[in-house]
């Protein structure tokens, strides 16, 4: 169902989910993933990652690091209505005897009822805050590359960026 599951892109009700970032600071972002009902929790995670690079590197950095993380999911829910169908069938026989009529009869009804039904779906969400980090700080901070993150992911998402940049 990977086909159905949220793009990488900026959201959008419309499409089903998708990313947005809000400046925190000036070397920090908090950067928000919705996904559908067909996004799994993991895709949430990696598509903030991609996105947290992105901003990295457009903000002139090479490093960040994820300050803090939240994984939560969002509920839809569509309620389908009851329904009944009832089918009557009888017969009759009818006979006169002088000049009198008779007639017997007998009617069966069977209904069928099918309740209302609830389908729930589940949508997974991030919020990550991200802070850049100035090179000469990025192995002491245990910093993530924006490089690696466009090795990983760059190309399973459709990402496309420059060879040197996913080294």
């Amino acid at each position: 169902m990977a086909a159905c599951a949220t793009s990488y892109q900026p959201n959008n009700r419309w499409t089903g989910g998708g990313f947005s970032e809000i400046p925190i600071a000036a070397d920090a972002y908090k950067v928000t993933v919705k996904g559908n009902g067909y996004t799994s929790s993991e895709r949430t995670n990696e598509m903030a990652l991609l996105r947290s690079a992105e901003l990295t590197r457009d903000n002139g950095f090479n490093y960040f690091i994820v300050v803090d993380s939240e994984e939560y999911q969002s509920t839809s829910q569509f309620v389908t209505p009851g329904s009944s169908t009832s089918t009557t069938t009888g017969s009759a026989s009818a006979y006169s005897f002088g000049n009198r009529a008779y007639a017997t009869g007998v009617a069966n009804t069977n209904t069928t009822y099918t309740p209302p039904q609830i389908y729930t779906t589940f949508k997974p969400n991030v919020a990550m805050v991200v802070k850049f980090v100035p090179d000469e700080f990025a192995k002491q901070a245990s910093a993530l590359s924006v490089a690696q993150v466009f090795g990983l992911y760059a190309e399973k998402y459709g990402l496309t960026v420059n060879a040197n940049e996913a080294h």
